[in-house]
């Protein structure tokens, strides 16, 4: 089993990421389901061992866990608040949202902070791996018939198993969007 490198916080709050392929792209089989988009990098991550990734203009930090503000009465994923750098922030377990069973935080408990939309949240992950280049990869458009379906924005299918590329703009419900937003405004200090 290869060994997985651990999550470093960028060094620079407001640095770019700056990318550099680590994986070669490996293409998908054609199928008439396959989808252009114009998706060239993405941040890498795990969750139950399953590969996921999110689009690198998506993300703007990877830090790992901080002391964070439980809020209680809102959606299960939505377990707190954190202070960013002044910015109260939605902390999401995604584990949770995704309906992957819940673990046990620790220290080096990864966050991805990533816009959602219009909104930036710290998405809880079980371990960041690479920032990916699919530049010539075909995504394929996801089944209907996938839970994860709505949250997509396609699966490709790579040497190490397959990996779903998430949506930003669908990762939360809207209905969730509220919550979320009613959390941050009586979480601010």
């Amino acid at each position: 089993m290869p060994r997985k490198r651990k999550t470093e916080p960028v060094a620079a709050p407001d640095a770019a990421l700056v990318p550099e392929p680590v994986a070669e792209p490996v293409e998908c089989e054609p199928s008439e389901k396959s989808i252009e988009i114009a998706l060239t990098q993405a941040v890498m991550f795990t969750m139950e061992g399953q590969l996921f990734a999110l689009p690198i203009e998506a993300v703007q930090e990877i830090q790992q866990i901080v002391e964070f503000t439980a809020v209680r009465g809102t959606a299960p994923a939505l377990v707190g608040v954190i202070d960013l750098r002044g910015s109260v922030v939605p902390l999401i377990d995604l584990r949770v949202l995704l309906g992957i069973a819940e673990r046990p935080y620790h220290l080096e408990t990864p966050l991805v902070f990533a816009r959602l939309g219009e909104r930036l949240v710290a998405l809880i992950v079980d371990e960041v791996h690479d920032v990916i280049d699919l530049t010539g990869t075909q995504l394929q458009a996801p089944s209907r018939l996938y839970a994860l379906a709505d949250h997509l924005i396609g699966v490709a299918r790579r040497s190490d198993g397959l990996l779903f590329v998430l949506d930003p703009d669908g990762l939360v419900p809207a209905e969730a969007l509220p919550t979320v937003n009613d959390a941050v405004i009586g979480g601010e200090r």
